[in-house]
């Protein structure tokens, strides 16, 4: 017998140590079993998700394409004063109708921009344009029945779409925002009054139809608007303005109904259909003493909205809720709130029309959010 190896044998042992360490080097196969996500990355999605949240509950504009219901932060979270309490703040002011459209405009923001500017080839610009500064009633007949089709502005075609607003926005309302379009980005014309708003959406009322270029450019740039009696635009001012004026201590009734509509198509957002609202972002209106408690608290949240932390049911959120006093009329929060009260307050009672407008009264000039100090404050 040899003492020599096999060549064969010897080459074939060779190769199988090049498989073994091959084999060494591969990874383990997978196996099945729980592993949890890095903490780091579970705040990223938890950050994702209550930003997405602040943004929806801001932002939704009622779920309506026609309406953007912008809501501006305010710096002043630190405030001490106590309901009630005297301040400047809170002396009654008379805004002018271009103070008041300011707000208004909020709405036609997303198509002509905060600059005034519009969005080239859809909305047309609102600035130094003949259609803005030119005649009185080619505005209005505008923002009451809108406009389609093509149309030239400054130059340059648009072919967007403009909705009407005559059921939207009161005369009041209309003739504040065509007042504030007028008057800003360097436009320097006259106000709008309520009462011409009145009179032409009158001589109107049988057009359901969007205007086109040619039909406002037959309207004269002097035309006059008959039956504009300044006189006339005093009366129901008040009303239009989102102030009750039904007698003080008339029995009103409520209808829960409609403040369901509101909710839905305002609150729905953040505090869900349930009333359960989104922890830790937008507090639940379920088991909350805000809602179940003083009728005059509950409206005062909704007028001025509610800024910082605040614990509700045991548990803090802390995001700030939009006033909706210059948005909805005494009748409407009067509804919404009632419902809220209804459906996830265990049956308390309603608030009514008079019980806003008293509210409206102490508050409605307040410029900030309601804390939660503040709102502890409040007599039960």
């Amino acid at each position: 017998m040899s003492n020599h190896s096999d060549p064969k044998n010897s080459a074939d042992s060779h190769d199988a140590h090049k498989v073994t360490a091959s084999a060494k080097r591969e990874l383990p196969d997978p196996t099945e079993g729980n592993q949890s996500l890095p903490p780091a990355l579970l705040l990223v999605f938890a950050g994702i998700i209550c930003f997405a949240g602040v943004y929806l509950g801001i932002y939704h504009g009622g779920f309506q394409g026609a309406v953007f219901n912008e809501s501006e932060s305010t710096p002043d979270l630190l405030s001490s004063r106590k309901p009630g309490a005297a301040t400047s703040a809170q002396a009654p002011v008379e805004l002018s109708l271009v103070e008041q459209g300011k707000a208004i405009y909020s709405n036609c923001q997303p198509c002509h921009q905060a600059s005034g500017l519009g969005i080239a080839g859809q909305f047309p610009t609102i600035v130094g344009t003949e259609y803005v500064i030119g005649s009185e009633k080619r505005l209005i007949a505008i923002l009451l029945k809108g406009l389609g089709g093509p149309i030239k502005v400054a130059g340059a075609t648009y072919n967007g779409a403009m909705p009407a607003w005559e059921k939207a926005l009161s005369d009041r309302k209309i003739a504040a925002v065509a007042s504030y379009v007028r008057a800003t980005w360097g436009n320097n014309a006259p106000e709008i009054s309520e009462a011409k708003v009145a009179a032409l959406k009158k001589q109107l009322a049988d057009r359901s139809a969007p205007w086109t270029e040619a039909e406002l450019l037959a309207i004269p740039a002097d035309a006059a608007i008959e039956g504009a009696a300044e006189a006339q635009g005093v009366k129901g001012a008040g009303a239009e303005a989102g102030v009750s004026t039904a007698p003080k201590g008339a029995a009103a009734s409520v209808d829960i109904e409609a403040g369901k509509a509101q909710y839905m198509a305002i609150c729905v957002a953040c505090h869900q259909p349930t009333g359960l609202g989104l922890f830790p972002v937008f507090p639940p209106l379920v088991n909350s003493e805000y809602v179940k408690g003083s009728p005059e608290r509950m409206a005062a949240i909704v007028l001025n909205g509610v800024m910082g932390p605040i614990i509700v049911d045991g548990k803090p959120y802390n995001n700030m809720m939009p006033a909706q006093g210059a948005v909805l009329t005494d009748t409407k929060i009067s509804q919404v709130v009632s419902y809220v009260r209804s459906a996830f307050g265990e049956g308390a009672s309603p608030v009514t029309v008079e019980q806003v407008a008293e509210a409206r009264k102490k508050y409605g000039s307040r410029p900030t959010g309601w804390t939660e100090a503040e709102l502890k404050a409040f007599p039960e």
